[in-house]
């Protein structure tokens, strides 16, 4: 690979004013916790970051190596597990928690969880 090359690529991932940043996906994606939402998807949060849903993809598979979706889906589980271990939560049903981690139903979490393993 010739240095124009890689000064190219390394110019494009990290340039500040870039708002496809690792930065700005981070805070909006991770910080604000937008995987929770239930109308998580490509086309919801690509305009957040103005570029198209495809860019969302290949942002997403270049920091994390996840298709967006699969990060979404990959967070709410971790997010599950964690409110599992939540004492405050001990009275709620699992249905509820599944719900609070974004997924839209118990069969959406099991199906995930069987394509995890």
């Amino acid at each position: 690979m010739s240095i124009f090359y890689f000064l190219k690529d390394f110019i494009s991932k990290y340039r500040l004013n870039d708002p496809t940043s690792k930065t700005v996906f981070d805070h909006y994606f991770f910080d604000s916790k937008y995987y929770l939402q239930k109308n998580a998807s490509s086309e919801d949060f690509a305009p957040v970051l103005n570029v198209e849903a495809e860019r969302l993809d290949k942002i997403s598979m270049s920091y994390y190596g996840l298709s967006f979706i699969e990060l979404v889906n990959e967070y709410r589980y971790q997010h599950f597990m964690q409110e599992m271990k939540n004492p405050f939560n001990e009275n709620l049903t699992i249905e509820s928690l599944i719900k609070l981690s974004g997924f839209d139903n118990n069969e959406s979490f099991v199906t995930y969880v069987k394509e995890k393993q």
